[in-house]
C-alpha cells in the first residue's frame, strides 16, 4: 500500500512539474507557438496520437480515483478505534467517544461545558478537551478531575484496548452562575419571588 501511494505522489509531482514548467517557458516565449500547435494537430489527426491521449486521460482519471478512495480509507481509519473480539473485529466511531466524554461531564459540578477532541494514533488515544468552568473553581484541581473522570471512563468504555490514554485539558473560559451572583442578598425573614416558568 506505502508503495503505491509512492507512485500515485511520484505521478503527480511529475505532473504537476512539468505543467508548471510549461507555463513558465510559455509566458517568456522560451517555447515557440509552432511546436504546441504542431504537437494539437499531429494528435487530432492521427490515430495513434488520439489513442495516446485518451489512454492518458483514462489513466490520470482512474489514478485520480485511487488516490481519493486510498485518502478516503485512511481518513476513515484515523476516524475509528479497532480491536478484536473472540467473534470478530469491532469499531468504535472517535465521534462516539466524544459524545460519551461530554456526557459524562455533568457528574463534574465545576464544569459547565466540556468539549472533547479524540485522536487515535501511533499506539495510543489523545483525548483534547475544551472546557468551560463555573466561577469560583479551583483551575489546577477541576482540570486534575476532569482528566481522572475522563481517562477512566474512556479506559472502562474501551475494556480491551491496550493503548494507553491521554488527555489534555484547555480551559477556554470561566462562566458566572447567572442564578447566584445576580441575585440581591435576602435578610432573614424576606421570601424570594416564586419560579413561574416560561
Amino acid at each position: 500500500m506505502k508503495l503505491f501511494t509512492w507512485i500515485i505522489l511520484t505521478c503527480y509531482i511529475v505532473l504537476f512539474v512539468l505543467i508548471g514548467l510549461g507555463l513558465i517557458a510559455f509566458s517568456f516565449h522560451w517555447v515557440p507557438v509552432e511546436i504546441p500547435t504542431w504537437w494539437l494537430e499531429r494528435a487530432y489527426s492521427e490515430k495513434n496520437f488520439r489513442l495516446a491521449c485518451f489512454l492518458t486521460g483514462a489513466g490520470l482519471i482512474l489514478l485520480n480515483w485511487m488516490y481519493a478512495q486510498l485518502t478516503l480509507a485512511r481518513f476513515q481509519k484515523q476516524k475509528t478505534i479497532a480491536f478484536e473480539n473472540p467473534n470478530g473485529q469491532v469499531t468504535v466511531s472517535l465521534s462516539a467517544i466524544e459524545d460519551f466524554i461530554r456526557r459524562s461531564s455533568q457528574e463534574l459540578a465545576e464544569v459547565k461545558e466540556l468539549r472533547s477532541d479524540v485522536v487515535a494514533r501511533k499506539g495510543k488515544i489523545l483525548i483534547r478537551a475544551r472546557a468551560v468552568l463555573w466561577s469560583g473553581a479551583h483551575i489546577p484541581d477541576a482540570a486534575e478531575r476532569i482528566q481522572l473522570v475522563i481517562k477512566s471512563k474512556v479506559q472502562e468504555m474501551l475494556t480491551g484496548i491496550e493503548e494507553p490514554v491521554i488527555v489534555r485539558v484547555h480551559v477556554a473560559k470561566i462562566a458566572i452562575r447567572e442564578g447566584k451572583e445576580s441575585l440581591p442578598e435576602r435578610r432573614p425573614g424576606q421570601f424570594s419571588q416564586p419560579f413561574r416558568g416560561l
